[in-house]
This record gives C-alpha cells, sequence and structure tokens, in this order.
C-alpha cells in the first residue's frame, strides 16, 4: 500500500501529517469538528484511502448514525489496535453523549483541531509571525483559503537564496554568519539582505522593536545580524521558561509566538551553548544589559529551570542560601540539583559556581536526612531496637554530615561566589547536625542505663570472629577478614552499595555494637578470639587497657592478635598484611601468600592515622577506593570468602562548635572516656560498672559524655574523636562477601593521556582521555567507565583535593568516574606542610581492570596549609623532586641551566648564553620559559639586579646575592 503524505495544500499536508502520527499512536480517533472546517478536507482523505494512498482508515458521520455504525462495525472490533479516523462534524464533548457514538468515543481518543491552530502550527517558521496573525484576522477563514495563501507566501521565495535558506536549518545559517560562509557573504546586496532577514523573522518571530533595540549602530556586519537573531532566540527561550509573564515590554511578544517557533529558538539558544560558548556567553550579557526592568523585578521562585542568563542563576544561588538559612531544605535541593544535573551553562564555564552549589546540595541533603531520622532516638526496644534504628535513619544522616565535610574541605575557597554567606550556612548546618547527634546520643544513653550497655550476644562484637569468621574458615579455601581502623557503619554502606551487584555473590551487611571504651586498644584486640564464656579478661594499667588474656597469653598488638587467631582456625600460615602490601602485590604473589593459608588478615590504618592527623576528610574515600582495590586484587588471587569490619566508629566533630566538658583534673580523662575507681555520677555524663561489660579481674567505672561532647583534657581540640558511647563511635560493620565462582580474567588494558591546563579559581587543571589500549580486541567488549585518581608521585605529605571535572568525566565520593574516549578536565588542589611542586599521577587505584598510569611533566604548586619552619623555606636540592625531573626537559643547554639553578640558585644572562650556546637559542629559551620552568621542582623568576638580568631559583636565594 502507497503511503504518499502529499495533500492539496501546505496547511491540508500538516493537518494530515498531525493526523497520521496521532492516529499511528492511539489507534481509534474521533474527530470532533464542532465548526465542521474539515468535511472537504476528508472527502479528500477518503478518496486517498480508496486509492491506496493512506495508511489508515477514514469514516464520517454524514447524516445517518446507522450507516456510520455499520461501516464501524467491523473496523472498531477486533483483538489487533485499528488505525481509522472517523470525522464527526457538529459535535463536541458533551453533544456527542447524546450519540449512539458514546461507546465508540469512550473507547477512541478525541482529536480536535481549530482552524486558526492548524494555520498558526502549519506556517509557523515558515513565514514572519506578523503575517500569520494577518491572515488570521479575516472572516471567512477556510482551510481551501490557508492552503491559497500560505502556498503563495511560499512560492514568492522558492528561488535563489530564498530557497537555499528553506534548505537549510536556523542553527546552520547561524553558524554560517558566524563563520563567514556563503550567507555572510550574500549579506552586502541589499535585495539579499532582505531575504535573509525575512527567513530569520519566520524562524524566530524576531520583531522590529527588538531589532531596533539590540541591533548595533551601523550593525551590519554578519555577526551583528547573528547576534540580534541569538539574543532574540535567547529572550524567547527565557521568557517561556518563566513562571509569570514577562515585566518588559520587549519581551512581551515572545509570549505569543506559535509553538513551533518557541521550539526552534530553544534549540537555536542549546546550539550555542554547546557549539558556540563564547558567543553565547557575550550574546547572553549584552542582552540581559537591555533587560534592565527584567532583572530588577526578577525573583528566584519566577525563574524556571533553565538560566539562560547570568542573572538568573546569581538570583537562585541567593535564594538558595536563604532557603537553607530559612530550613527549606527541599528548595535549596532542588534548585541544587538542576542546576548540577542540569548542565547550567554557567556552572560549566565557573567550576567556583559550580562548587558553590554542590556545597549547597550537601547542606540541603543534610537537612533533608535529619528530617527523615527525626529529631530523637525515640526507642522503646533497647539496644537492639536503637541499633535498628540508627541503621534504617541516623546512618544516612552522619553519611551526608561527612560528604558535607568532606566537599567543604576541598570546595568552599574565597574565589567561591557568595563565599560569607555560604560559609556561614555551612557552620549553621555544623550546629545543626550537633544539636541533633547530642539528641540521639543523650537518648541512647538513656536506653543504656535503662537496658544496660553491653548488647546480646548477636550484637556483640566479641563473639564476631567465632559467630562469623571461624565458619567462614571451615569451608575449603581462603577467608580473607579485613580489620579497619575507624571505618564507621555508614561508610561501609557505601562499600556494599558498590559490592552488591558483583555477579555469583552474596553479599551483607550487619551492624554490632563495638566494646566499651571505643577505642583501637580494645576494639582491635577484641576482633581477635579472646573471649571465654561471653566474658572478657582486660589488662588495665593507668586508665587505659593493655589487652586481653587468653588464659596462655595476651593479646595486645597485631601479632599477638595473628597467634590467637591462628590458634583458633588452623592452617599452615595466617599471612597479616597491611593494606598497601596487598595493593603493592599482583595476584601471583598472593596466590604465592595465602597458598598455605585458611586465614588473611588484612590491616587497615589508614582512616584513624588520617583522622587523628587531621585530614581525616580529605582521605575518606581514597581509603575506600582502596579497600575495594584491595578486595579485587585478593579475588583475582582466588579469595572467595571475606569479611570487613572494624574496631570502632567515629564522631566528626568541629573543634570549635561547643566547649570541652570538664571532668576534675584536665589529665585523668581521654577525650570521650575515662576509668574511674569511684562509682560517682556526674553531671553531664553516664557510667557503667565494668562487671556490667562483662569484664573480669578488674574493677572500677567507665565514664562517658552523655552527649557528643569531648572531655577537657587541656590539649587542642580534635575534629575527629572516638572512645565514647554515641552510636556514631559504637555500631560497627559486618560487612560479608562470598563469591560462588571465581573471577573473570581482564584481558583489555587502558591508557591515560592527560596535559596541564591553566588553573581556574585557584585550582590546578588537567585534561585527560582515557582510551582502550591498541590490542585487537572488539570495543564492546570493553568498559564504558573507568575509575581514576590522583596522587603525587614525589614527595610524601602532599592531600590531593579533587574538586570538579568537566567534560566526560564525574567526581562521585572522591572517585573520578571517566568515559572511555571522551575528553574531560580534572580541577584540584594539593596541600602540604612546606611549598614545593610535584609531579602528579593520574592512575587507576581500584584494580578492576589494567590501566596504565600517566605521570604529568608539568609540575603544580603545593600550596602550604600551617607556617613553615625556617628550615623547611629553603630551597630543595636537584634530588628532591625525583631523580628524573632533568628527563623531563630537553637534553643540552636547557637542562643545564636547570640543574645550574637547582644547585647554586641563580643563573645571569650571561652564563645562560654559555650554557644554550647562542644568543638566538636565549630567545628561543625565553619564547618557552615558562613552560620549562613548570617542569622544575623549584619556582624560578627573572629577576633585574643593577640592570644585569638572571634567572632566581625560588627560596633560600637573595636578590643579588649568593644561595
Amino acid at each position: 500500500m502507497s503511503t504518499d503524505q502529499s495533500i492539496g495544500g501546505p496547511v491540508s499536508a500538516a493537518l494530515e501529517a498531525d493526523l497520521r502520527n496521532k492516529v499511528r499512536e492511539r489507534g481509534i480517533l474521533l474527530w470532533l469538528d464542532m465548526s465542521d472546517d474539515y468535511s472537504g478536507f476528508v472527502g479528500d482523505l477518503s478518496k486517498r484511502r480508496a486509492a491506496g494512498k493512506l495508511p489508515y482508515e477514514v469514516r464520517a458521520f454524514r447524516g445517518s448514525y446507522l450507516e456510520l455504525m455499520l461501516e464501524l462495525e467491523d473496523l472498531a472490533a477486533g483483538v489487533e489496535k485499528s488505525q481509522l479516523v472517523v470525522h464527526l462534524p457538529h459535535l463536541n464533548d458533551e453533544s456527542i453523549k447524546a450519540t449512539p457514538l458514546l461507546e465508540l468515543w469512550r473507547a477512541g481518543v478525541r482529536y480536535r483541531k481549530k482552524l486558526d491552530t492548524l494555520i498558526t502550527e502549519a506556517a509557523a517558521g515558515q513565514v514572519r509571525p506578523e503575517q500569520i496573525d494577518a491572515f488570521k484576522t479575516q472572516d471567512d477563514l477556510s482551510l481551501k483559503g490557508a492552503d491559497t495563501w500560505l502556498a503563495e507566501l511560499l512560492n514568492d521565495s522558492e528561488g535563489g537564496l530564498g530557497a537555499q535558506l528553506r534548505a537549510m536549518s536556523l542553527n546552520a545559517v547561524v553558524d554560517d554568519l558566524l563563520s563567514g560562509g556563503f550567507v555572510a557573504k550574500r549579506f552586502a546586496g541589499a535585495e539579499d539582505k532582505k531575504i535573509i532577514w525575512e527567513r530569520l523573522d519566520a524562524w524566530t518571530g524576531l520583531h522590529e522593536e527588538w531589532r531596533d533595540a539590540s541591533q548595533p549602530a551601523g550593525g551590519t556586519r554578519p555577526d551583528d545580524v547573528a547576534f540580534v537573531v541569538s539574543s532574540w532566540a535567547l529572550c524567547v527561550e527565557y521568557v517561556h521558561d518563566l513562571n509569570r509573564p514577562p515585566q518588559s515590554s520587549l519581551l512581551r511578544p515572545a509570549k505569543e509566538l506559535p509553538g513551533g517557533v518557541v521550539d526552534a529558538c530553544r534549540a537555536l539558544a542549546r546550539h550555542l551553548r554547546e557549539r558556540h560558548p563564547y558567543f553565547y556567553q557575550r550574546s547572553a550579557d549584552e542582552t540581559e544589559s537591555l533587560l534592565a526592568e527584567e532583572v530588577e523585578s526578577a525573583l528566584a521562585e519566577d525563574l524556571g529551570d533553565i538560566d539562560t542568563f547570568r542573572f538568573e542563576e546569581t538570583k537562585v544561588l541567593e535564594a538558595a542560601l536563604r532557603a537553607l538559612k530559612d530550613e527549606q531544605w527541599e528548595v535549596a535541593v532542588k534548585w541544587a540539583g538542576l542546576r548540577i544535573d542540569g548542565g547550567s551553562f554557567w556552572l560549566t564555564e565557573d567550576p567556583s559556581r559550580l562548587s558553590a552549589w554542590q556545597l549547597i546540595e550537601g547542606a540541603g541533603q543534610l537537612g533533608l536526612s535529619v528530617g527523615r531520622a527525626g529529631s530523637q532516638l525515640a526507642t522503646q526496644d533497647g539496644l537492639a531496637g536503637a541499633v535498628e534504628r540508627y541503621v534504617s535513619h541516623g546512618a544516612a544522616v552522619d553519611r551526608a554530615h561527612r560528604q558535607l565535610e568532606q566537599r567543604r574541605l576541598t570546595l568552599l575557597y574565597p574565589q567561591l561566589p557568595q563565599f560569607e554567606c555560604l560559609r556561614a550556612r555551612l557552620d549553621d548546618m555544623r550546629r545543626f547536625w550537633r544539636t541533633w547527634a547530642d539528641a540521639w546520643a543523650e537518648d541512647f544513653s538513656a536506653a543504656c542505663m535503662a537496658h544496660g550497655f553491653l548488647p546480646d550476644a548477636s550484637l556483640q562484637q566479641r563473639t564476631l570472629f567465632d559467630e562469623v569468621v571461624c565458619p567462614m574458615t571451615a569451608e575449603s579455601g581462603v577467608t580473607a577478614f579485613f580489620v579497619v581502623d575507624a571505618l564507621r557503619f555508614e561508610m561501609a554502606e557505601e562499600l556494599y552499595e558498590a559490592l552488591k551487584d558483583t555477579p555469583a555473590t552474596t553479599v551483607r551487611l550487619e551492624p554490632r555494637l563495638s566494646e566499651l571504651p571505643s577505642v583501637t586498644e580494645v576494639g582491635m584486640n577484641v576482633l581477635a578470639p579472646v573471649v571465654s564464656r561471653g566474658k572478657l579478661h582486660p589488662s588495665l594499667s593507668n586508665g587505659k587497657i593493655q589487652g586481653f588474656s587468653t588464659g596462655e597469653f595476651r593479646v595486645s598488638n597485631p601479632e599477638s592478635r595473628k597467634r590467637a587467631m591462628h590458634d583458633r582456625v588452623g592452617g599452615g600460615t595466617c599471612p597479616w598484611l597491611k593494606l598497601e602490601q596487598v595493593l603493592g602485590r599482583d595476584s601471583v604473589a598472593l596466590k604465592r601468600t595465602v597458598a598455605q593459608a585458611k586465614l588473611l588478615v588484612v590491616h587497615s590504618l589508614e582512616i584513624d592515622d588520617a583522622g587523628e592527623k587531621g585530614a581525616g576528610p580529605a582521605v575518606f574515600d581514597l581509603v575506600m577506593q582502596k579497600l575495594r582495590a584491595g578486595w579485587r586484587l585478593l579475588r583475582d588471587a582466588g579469595v572467595r570468602r571475606f569479611v570487613i569490619t572494624s574496631d570502632h566508629g567515629f564522631l566528626l566533630l568541629d573543634g570549635s562548635s561547643a566547649s570541652a566538658q570538664s571532668h576534675g583534673r584536665k589529665i585523668d580523662p581521654k577525650r570521650r572516656h575515662v576509668f574511674s575507681d569511684v562509682a560517682a555520677n556526674h553531671s553531664g555524663e553516664v557510667r557503667v560498672p565494668l562487671a556490667s561489660l562483662g569484664y573480669e579481674g578488674v574493677e572500677g567505672h567507665l565514664m562517658f559524655p552523655e552527649s557528643t561532647a569531648v572531655f577537657d583534657t587541656g590539649k587542642r581540640s580534635m575534629s575527629f574523636v572516638h572512645g565514647g558511647n554515641s552510636l556514631q563511635e559504637r555500631v560497627i560493620p559486618v560487612l560479608t562477601l562470598v563469591h560462588r565462582s571465581a573471577a573473570g580474567g581482564h584481558t583489555l588494558s587502558y591508557g591515560v593521556e592527560a596535559a596541564a591546563q591553566e588553573g581556574v579559581g585557584g585550582m590546578h587543571a588537567v585534561s585527560a582521555r582515557v582510551s582502550m589500549a591498541a590490542q585487537g580486541a572488539l570495543s564492546f567488549g570493553g568498559r564504558r567507565e573507568v575509575e581514576l585518581g590522583l596522587s603525587v608521585v614525589d614527595m610524601d605529605g602532599v592531600q590531593v583535593e579533587l574538586c570538579q571535572t568537566r567534560g566526560g568525566a564525574r567526581l562521585m565520593g572522591g572517585v573520578i568516574h571517566a568515559t572511555v574516549d571522551q575528553p574531560f578536565e580534572i580541577f584540584f588542589r594539593l596541600t602540604g606542610k612546606t611549598d614545593a611542586r610535584v609531579l602528579v599521577e593520574l592512575n587507576h587505584p581500584s584494580a578492576v581492570v589494567e590501566v596504565s598510569p600517566c605521570v604529568l611533566d608539568t609540575r603544580f604548586a603545593v600550596t602550604t596549609i600551617r607556617a613553615a619552619s625556617p628550615s623547611s623555606a629553603e630551597a630543595p636540592p636537584a634530588e628532591s623532586g625525583g631523580p628524573n625531573w632533568l628527563d623531563n626537559l630537553p637534553e643540552g643547554g636547557v637542562r643545564e641551566l636547570f640543574a645550574h639553578l637547582a644547585a647554586h640558585g641563580t643563573v645571569t644572562e650571561a652564563e645562560a648564553v654559555g650554557m644554550l650556546g647562542n644568543q638566538r637559542a636565549l630567545r628561543r629559551f625565553a619564547i618557552r620559559f615558562e613552560e620549562h620552568a613548570a617542569k622544575a621542582p623549584f619556582g624560578v623568576r627573572i629577576g633585574f639586579v643593577s640592570g644585569v638580568k638572571r634567572y632566581v631559583r625560588e627560596g633560600g636565594v637573595q636578590e643579588g646575592g649568593e644561595s
């Protein structure tokens, strides 16, 4: 059957095309034509159907319902959906209910199309809007007349340049005007200029008032025309994204434009943002300057989802900060999400604005999580009920709080817009979280006082080894036992979410309560099998537990823990590896390590070490990535069973947000607990006898702040604390993975290419791309994304703070997720204790696939985070930048010059000529000076002393003196 779509004139053709699409989607269309504008057209459709030129049936009411019902009897019945148009003149939604067609009307889909609406839709983008409006004012509108009118207008412009323009799109014509193409060249002639303007007017609905207001004086150049058209398209997008009518009289005509014209303008605005960002930015800013009334009166609530103009994003940002202050969390999160996920142009161009929105989103998410959790623990079900409530609601609050603190550390810098206000709101969120955490801690303390501090055996840390680890080691093969210092429950939830969909694997996450006090010397030792008949036998000295007795020896350090575990599970060996040792070995070496073992223990101190040194939030995500890498490497080495747990959690406090709580002499308490021989109760504290904790052979009591407060020890405040009785400190994870099959091999490998870019907003920048290595593999066998990390390769103690990504990568949980074969940019900061210039490496720390790392040959400056000592300010010797830094410089004179700088601190221009060979070589060196200097592990500046030019190494060199 032929499906020729041409019929009548251009308006009739548009109507038939609309009918064809609707009937294809819906099946049966009941066409209600109250004004009877289309009976003649329907007659033509029937003839075309009879001739086999339509893909759907056409029937019409022409005075007899009985006759129509008989015609429809076979068409409207049956299992398959019919494609049928039924034309019903002089009927509407009410009058059809009184006809025999009521049942068919209920089963079908109503179709209505007013004639003036059809004319507007058909002519939109074909002729100017004022021509459409003028034609529709006629009293005797008809479909035939509309066909004749539009056909004549189109025929007038079919020849020559008009025909060429009609064959192009609006986007293509604007591209041509900006690039000086053939349309731009034709703009010199008066007649051609008129044709071009008429076509642009038809596409965009541009009106004379806007053209006069926006066109530069004497602006007849092609790029001036492109600006006028583009600025109007931006106005149309803005008006149709508003939640109210526009205030500016210049914008009101945009509200009445046909849908097709609006769509064309929106498409042009998107095209300019994607293909011509600098032109878009200039056009948007210049257009904004013409809309002073709109800018002045606009409220954030008026503005829609698209920030066409810069002032929109600014207004909504200010409103979002007010929403945070007023605790309107959903509003702040919604506005932030639209800008972050919607790819706002102004955020893409300015990463500092994106940082501000990410902080607002994080603050709003924390507020929402507190609202979902509730202000009180509110449980009457003892410790088990409190733990369940924390797992289901409270842990999400602590995760949101931790993630916000991590974002604050990496993103909150003075270059951000509204910096002072944003910092104030983040300080508010710290207090908001602390109020919630204190209330829950006090409720939990009350529950412990009422029901006991020691939970049932199934929740006890002391029974974990015997109840979870030992049964796994009874199976054949090796069980890996990860003991991670300070892995909080909510952090293990992130691990669980990353691993839960591993094929052929059973993954479970359950909570337990750590022993008291929640410190490493208790929790780590109790993870070994030291319990006897439910009791523990601690060794207590000078207010600190030194270990636990097993009857034969005391478990107090890694070696004695290993001995106790090995004695319990057996096996030829019981390897004990640090996490970094696992990551430093390949699968072959790991297989040899575990060959004779039933149990492998992996010990990780990174979280607790970083927290105690004040760098916790900056490295938490990196440690999580390393834990997944360790799991992956061991699984590839043949390990099928894993248990991941911790000794305790922690509280993440702001040291200045609350004063320390006194407890007698400052030398008595630790930060969150104190041992006492006296059964005395103190205000704001809870007390538990050691005997109530199942501790035998010792007497005395443990005391804790009932809130999240720390004891006053006379030492500087810490943000990372533990040792107390809060749920954040005591709820520990037990994450188990059982793989039913071996890991599949990874035959594909990838490479990373990267180069330094100019920094933005106080951040360093790197452009990069991940590509599949040439190995004859088909691309569909590879991964869509590869995880990457950024690390410093030639100096310890330098912290990498990943801030933003742009392009084909996204930043999630401190991990770069790069799309293969898509270019992207990374924005980051480097902080450390001393000034330095270091090398960085893009690598794949999670070890999921094989990725060749990339070390950039450009060096990046480290920002000092605390005052350096005099000795640290001295220039580093040549070898401090790594043994190969000179190899990154061109051989010969350039390398000799920088080696001399490293050793002696200064090179005069005359000395440089001697090293480089001649004046011409010196000029070439001067041109590329900044490129070469970026590869040195020290700063280099150009100075003049008594008119003599010299290159001076930064640090330890005085102007005019010797190094």
